[in-house]
């Protein structure tokens, strides 16, 4: 039985590394893909108005004035009344990099969101909308720092104005959370994809096609560098 050198575990865990390192940029390109097909199922749609959402099957894209639904939620570092924030708190960290220079990079050391049922009004009518599972796009609010240490915050307020789009559900069984709302816009099978975003759909739809833009772009990077690593160590074994 042949005894493998050093060198060839070295090679076998590069060889290894390769494989995992395509098959990651993979999955980020057809997430990335998938991605910019769900903007342009976005962008291909009109909002409807309000009114006329309660008549609509399967997925449907709204706008208008998030409003207080039956309560709030308070954001934790500007202790703000919203409707839905994220939080993050970073540490700043100076490391070495390969080449023995000094780098100065912000680590998360905690982060939280959090979420109620809030309505969302037009000039035609309101229907709430339950965004405990959606994507949120939020517009940064708050930010402050201390030291080494910042914090940032954001929010979606009373008052903003939001486009959603996702599926009309029934209410099935009493929450409170929803008031005396019979239906109301969440997450479901028929909706390929659930956001509720700070913003117009043309914000909602620049936000999809940048981050699935960068995903593709990073994955084909990703994917290159590993199969040029593959080729180059193969030789090696």
């Amino acid at each position: 039985m042949p005894v493998l050198t050093q060198v060839d575990v070295i090679a076998v865990g590069l060889l290894i590394a390769s494989v995992a390192g395509v098959l990651l940029g993979v999955y980020l390109v057809i997430w990335g893909v998938n991605g910019i097909r769900r903007g342009f199922s976005v962008w291909s749609n009109d909002p409807i108005p309000i009114a006329d959402a309660h008549l609509a099957d399967g997925t449907i894209e709204v706008e208008g004035t998030a409003e207080s639904l039956v309560e709030t939620v308070n954001a934790p570092y500007s202790g703000r009344s919203c409707l839905a924030y994220s939080s993050k708190k970073e540490q700043k960290e100076r490391e070495r990099n390969d080449d023995g220079d000094w780098e100065t990079n912000w680590k998360t050391v905690s982060s939280s969101s959090g979420s109620v049922p809030f309505n969302v009004v037009d000039e035609t009518g309101s229907i709430p909308v339950d965004p405990g599972e959606a994507t949120l796009g939020m517009d940064r609010e708050y930010s402050s720092r201390s030291g080494d240490v910042r914090r940032r915050e954001n929010r979606i307020d009373t008052g903003d104005d939001v486009h959603v789009i996702g599926q009309r559900l029934s209410v099935t069984e009493k929450r409170p959370e929803l008031g005396d709302a019979a239906e109301y816009i969440g997450d479901g099978d028929d909706a390929p994809t659930f956001r509720v975003t700070d913003g117009s759909e043309l914000e909602t739809v620049a936000r999809m096609f940048g981050r699935s833009a960068a995903s593709v772009l990073f994955g084909v990077l990703l994917a290159g560098v590993f199969v040029f690593l593959f080729i180059e160590t193969l030789p090696e074994l």
